[in-house]
């Protein structure tokens, strides 16, 4: 495992969720952590439990947030964890506006802030990770244009590696998709309820059809692999039977 105890890491969306479980895991690694989210109760008691931990309140899909964010740490590992919850509820129900949340969230975070890493730019081997979704492979008939976003935001770590590339810049971006829903988090568990609703089923049998789970720590784990191994440029997928190149 990489050693992070001198490594500044960034964690935006960290105040519940898997963004707090990277910052918990980090945090305990000894890496010097700045949290970032949008609500401050959140973080304030993220920086109870966890003393030490830097806390940043910040609406990351602000054009201005990564100058916000540099401004307080500049990371050597900057991961994107934030993002909207997807609104589900079918296709038929929805209005633009709940269908478009995600883009406007979650793709207008990373398009700001991987812009920023390669125009301030962030130091020589920094690493930035998009976290996306297993909903890439499949869609989500629930959740709106959630998939499309997260596609979207691989697409756009692709970008950026290549322009790294052509800048002669040491960088490297990374994404990195949960195969499956998880209950522990909130959005894990709004899909859960969501799913079996629209399946006509109860919560327990959906997640028992939905095969071996996947906890965040695992997402975790993987992740810290990943920054001590992965080639630039790479889009990775975990499952309860370990991480593979999303193809």
């Amino acid at each position: 495992m990489v050693d992070l105890s001198r490594t500044p890491i960034t964690v935006i969306g960290a105040s519940r969720g898997l963004g707090r479980v990277l910052a918990e895991t980090f945090h305990r690694l000894g890496a010097p952590v700045l949290a970032v989210a949008r609500g401050q109760s959140g973080l304030d008691a993220l920086a109870r439990d966890m003393p030490g931990v830097a806390v940043l309140a910040c609406d990351a899909s602000a054009a201005d947030a990564p100058e916000h964010v540099f401004a307080v740490q500049t990371p050597r590992v900057l991961v994107l964890c934030g993002g909207a919850m997807p609104p589900c509820r079918p296709f038929p129900e929805l209005d633009w506006e709940a269908f478009s949340d995600n883009w406007n969230t979650d793709v207008r975070m990373s398009f700001h802030f991987l812009q920023a890493a390669l125009a301030r730019p962030l130091p020589p081997g920094t690493t930035v990770v998009t976290i996306t979704s297993g909903a890439v492979r499949q869609g989500s008939p629930i959740s709106g244009g959630y998939a499309g976003a997260k596609q979207m935001q691989i697409f756009m770590t692709g970008y950026a590696q290549k322009a790294a590339e052509r800048a002669g810049l040491d960088l490297r971006f990374l994404s990195l998709a949960p195969a499956r829903l998880m209950p522990q988090t909130d959005i894990g568990a709004a899909g859960v309820r969501g799913y079996a609703a629209y399946n006509g089923t109860t919560e327990a049998a959906f997640l028992e059809a939905m095969g071996p789970g996947l906890n965040p720590q695992q997402v975790a784990d993987a992740l810290l692999d990943l920054i001590g191994e992965a080639k630039p440029g790479g889009n990775f997928i975990v499952s309860p039977e370990g991480v593979a190149a999303l193809g």
